[in-house]
């Protein structure tokens, strides 16, 4: 079946109901946006966000000295902050964070046929969700909607096209997502600003694992570059 992008409007309230967004975020936040997906797995995601703050502006070194009460009042695994913007009012960060039951169910159930996207933007009172779907798929998303009787509207939904081919379209779907961690997170950055440990924390792989994605990673795009 071909994959379409829909976008739907849910009320906020709904994602901090089944946990998907800790309850405390909004007494601190404005919204959170999804940039990007690096991981969607049942037990866990790892996502590149922008929350936008409600509470004072913090800089970068006073959101690292709370980067312990901050894990533990979102119940995140993980968190990177990797910019601060808007003279404090906004930051980008990197999290990775445990599925609530009900999310790790729906994923077990669909599976890769459902992948969150952009734009994703969550408000307290309202929230606007994108994702990948054939549309079998969508039509269990909607029924799902529907059984816990949600007043959701459709906003979108749109045809994806097969892209053209690229020197990284032989790599797999894991080394596509560590490369992609590492250069957001600057591991090729001279000097580097993380390193294996790091990146292997954030994806729950080993040093030698993630080494290993890297190189076979960035042998096969080095080959259909290279002459």
């Amino acid at each position: 079946m071909p994959l379409r992008r829909l976008t739907i409007d849910v009320p906020g309230d709904l994602l901090v109901r089944e946990g998907v967004v800790p309850a405390a975020f909004f007494s601190h936040n404005e919204s959170v946006e999804i940039l990007h997906v690096y991981s969607f797995q049942p037990r866990e995601r790892v996502l590149l966000v922008r929350v936008v703050r409600s509470g004072p502006r913090r800089t970068l070194e006073q959101i690292m000295r709370s980067r312990a009460r901050l894990r533990r009042r979102y119940r995140l695994r993980d968190f990177e902050v990797l910019r601060v913007e808007d003279g404090g009012r906004t930051y980008v960060a990197l999290l990775r964070q445990r599925n609530p039951g009900a999310l790790e169910a729906i994923l077990e159930d669909l599976g890769a046929r459902v992948t969150p996207t952009t734009p994703t933007v969550i408000r307290k009172d309202s929230a606007t969700l994108s994702f990948l779907a054939d549309d079998g798929a969508a039509r269990q998303v909607f029924t799902l909607l529907d059984g816990l009787g949600v007043g959701w509207r459709l906003r979108g939904r749109r045809a994806i096209r097969h892209p053209a081919a690229h020197a990284d379209e032989g790599l797999t779907g894991r080394q596509r997502e560590v490369l992609s961690l590492a250069w957001t997170l600057g591991y090729f950055d001279i000097p580097a600003k993380v390193g294996l440990g790091k990146l292997a924390e954030l994806t729950g792989l080993s040093r030698n694992t993630v080494s290993q994605h890297l190189r076979r990673g960035l042998r096969r795009i080095l080959r259909e570059s290279l002459p």
